[in-house]
């Protein structure tokens, strides 16, 4: 239904080359869209998309919009996904707890992460899921990343003053 909703939505708003991202939810109702962006998605995902796929999706979108098709298929080889780390205060970071456990057991899924330097100010819930720390991963297996994303958010602990 998701695929096919998407599709017909793509296609009453004439959407040719532009990427998209579709933002929706399913409750009691059916199948609701509550966004429909005519540009790429916010925070990075993207770059989760390349990463789940084993590609370059900037390269990706360039040839389909020259030669009317992308030169590579998605392999939809991980899930990807990325979790954001707030502050146990607003203020400075001050240090981490957790970090060295979570990338000694998950490195080899973690595609990038960001830790602010001690002293850097916190930034505020304003300025976004990347505003602070965060954490992207991948994993073969969607249940299994859902539970690293999981233990990253409950082991990782951003500290401030």
């Amino acid at each position: 239904d998701l695929r096919r909703m998407g599709q017909k939505v793509i296609e009453a708003l004439g959407i040719t080359t532009s990427p998209t991202h579709m933002e929706w939810f399913f409750g009691p109702k059916g199948l609701k869209f509550s966004e429909i962006g005519c540009r790429p998605p916010g925070v990075g995902v993207w770059d989760l998309y390349a990463a789940a796929n084993d590609f370059d999706i900037y390269r990706e979108w360039a040839m389909a919009v020259v030669h009317g098709r992308p030169g590579q298929q998605t392999s939809r080889r991980y899930s990807a996904g990325m979790i954001a780390l707030r502050p146990n205060r607003d203020g400075r970071i001050s240090g981490y707890e957790g970090l060295e456990q979570v990338y000694q057991a998950y490195g080899d899924w973690i595609i990038d992460s960001h830790m602010p330097p001690p002293g850097s100010p916190t930034g505020g819930v304003e300025g976004g899921y990347m505003a602070n720390a965060w954490i992207r991963m991948k994993h073969t297996d969607y249940d299994q990343l859902r539970r690293m994303l999981d233990l990253v958010g409950r082991t990782i602990k951003v500290l401030a003053q």
